[in-house]
């Protein structure tokens, strides 16, 4: 069973290639949204991945009005959950570029890649997420700037919303929560954190059939008349309280 789950993530793989390389210079970017929404959603099925939303994101998921959303951090399954909602460009660690088979297909995707230790990386950033938004594309991020167990939210780093507050574009908070998908509880499995290696961690995956990750949408906040900073509270705070409410059902 195992081993028939990894030849079916391998074809997923190759998909995502003959997607990006393919297809995508024939789609339009409606087209190009709609092929990583679909792309995700099945590569999560291929690795027994349940996806439960609540809420709804604001701006429909085809639209050329930009929007940024930030999420807690918990898995490298993070971002695919979240495409399955509202197709982004990322802004992800520049370690991610290293990464086996995925680090070429977050390049190829046109994720945005920072070095959190580097001021002028983070500038560099903030000029591209910038320019992204101006051409319609909505951004996704994980603003804790690492993964977590998911049990918490710490502190959201302010960078990533200074380009929502220059193209005055709306902050979505998302809020994602591993559970087991027999007992409701708290599930660890997929966490990402510590020294655990990438390839590890994709097996830890792919032995469990029983992950279930709920995304919750908030209410948008509106960056008029905040600072980075604030506006970074602000969304911390969401993330937090829909992961109480998350918790308590």
């Amino acid at each position: 069973m195992l081993l028939i789950k990894y030849l079916r993530l391998v074809r997923a793989f190759f998909r995502a290639f003959w997607i990006l390389w393919v297809q995508f210079p024939k789609l339009d970017r409606e087209g190009k949204l709609l092929a990583v929404q679909n792309w995700s959603a099945q590569t999560l099925a291929v690795m027994g991945v349940t996806v439960d939303v609540v809420g709804h994101i604001q701006r429909p998921a085809l639209s050329n009005t930009p929007q940024l959303l930030v999420a807690n951090h918990v898995s490298w399954l993070d971002p695919l959950v979240i495409q399955t909602v509202q197709p982004s460009i990322f802004v992800a660690k520049q370690e991610v570029r290293r990464w086996p088979v995925i680090g070429a297909i977050a390049n190829a995707c046109g994720v945005v890649f920072v070095n959190r230790g580097s001021p002028s990386s983070a500038r560099k950033m903030v000029t591209l997420v910038a320019a992204a938004m101006q051409s319609g594309h909505s951004i996704a991020g994980f603003p804790e700037g690492t993964s977590t167990s998911g049990h918490t939210v710490i502190m959201f780093h302010a960078n990533l919303f200074e380009s929502a507050i220059h193209q005055d574009v709306p902050v979505q908070p998302l809020a994602l929560r591993y559970t087991n998908a027999q007992t409701g509880e708290h599930c660890t499995r997929a966490a990402f954190v510590g020294d655990l290696s990438f390839l590890r961690s994709l097996h830890q995956v792919m032995r469990a059939n029983d992950i279930r990750i709920t995304l919750n949408a908030g209410p948008c906040l509106v960056p008029q008349g905040q600072s980075r900073k604030s506006l970074a509270a602000l969304a911390r705070s969401s993330v937090t309280a829909q992961l109480e409410a998350l918790s308590a059902r």
